[in-house]
């Protein structure tokens, strides 16, 4: 039983019963609010091809290590998309309980690249996915992307920082409000939403989460995350 503060943890048992052996694996899961910024995390790994020091990310997100690490990058630590393994392009990371409701995930977000070539880079809230898209020039929500996607138009910048905020909803019966924004980090926020998203059969609950997509070896960068209860 994981003790009353929550440390982030996770971890394999074994069992075993003369020659049989089973094992089962495990994680402790903090409550809100959840904050990340990776300075406290020590880099202690190297990267062959580049010789960079990394660490993996935090052990008990799921779908995290080998998609993304942590590196330093002008003076200070986040978290980068891999781009070295062609399976890992896309990829997904759900940072709590897939119990989780009705609560706000944002970050501040980058993309490498230039003029004409820039990646995704996005949040999930509640099963929702809110992503930048850098070739696109667009900010989209969508689920499962047959059943929703929504985007509007949004001019941003490679190797210039950005904060994403999403937010979730309860509305009448079963349906979700889910909502956006995007803004130049330093900016003031704006006041309205950039993107609102009514869904008639919403999704109820689900893990907050990253989200990147670097299909043309232009990693994305994801720094000082927080998710709070609305």
């Amino acid at each position: 039983m994981a003790a009353n503060e929550t440390v982030p943890s996770a971890g394999a048992f074994e069992a075993t019963f003369g020659e049989l052996k089973g094992y089962i694996r495990g994680r402790v899961l903090p409550y809100l609010p959840l904050h990340q910024d990776f300075e406290a995390i020590s880099l202690n790994e190297t990267n062959a091809a580049e010789g960079a020091a990394f660490a993996y990310p935090p052990l008990p997100w799921i779908g995290a290590r080998f998609k993304f690490d942590v590196r330093e990058k002008d003076g200070g630590k986040l978290l980068r998309k891999t781009t070295d393994n062609r399976f890992f392009q896309r990829a997904t990371v759900f940072l709590g309980a897939p119990t989780a409701r009705n609560y706000t995930i944002d970050a501040d977000v980058m993309s490498d690249g230039n003029r004409r070539k820039m990646s995704e880079v996005g949040l999930v809230n509640q099963r929702y996915f809110i992503v930048l898209k850098g070739n696109e020039q667009k900010l989209e929500i969508n689920s499962n992307l047959e059943r929703l996607r929504i985007a509007t138009d949004f001019k941003w910048q490679p190797n210039v920082w950005y904060h994403l905020k999403a937010r979730v909803d309860q509305g009448p019966d079963q349906s979700r409000v889910v909502r956006a924004k995007a803004w130049k980090k330093g900016e003031t926020e704006p006041e309205k939403w950039t993107l609102e998203v009514a869904h008639r059969t919403g999704h109820q609950e689900g893990s907050p989460g990253l989200f990147g997509f670097s299909p043309q070896d232009m990693p994305v960068f994801i720094d000082n995350i927080t998710v709070t209860a609305n």
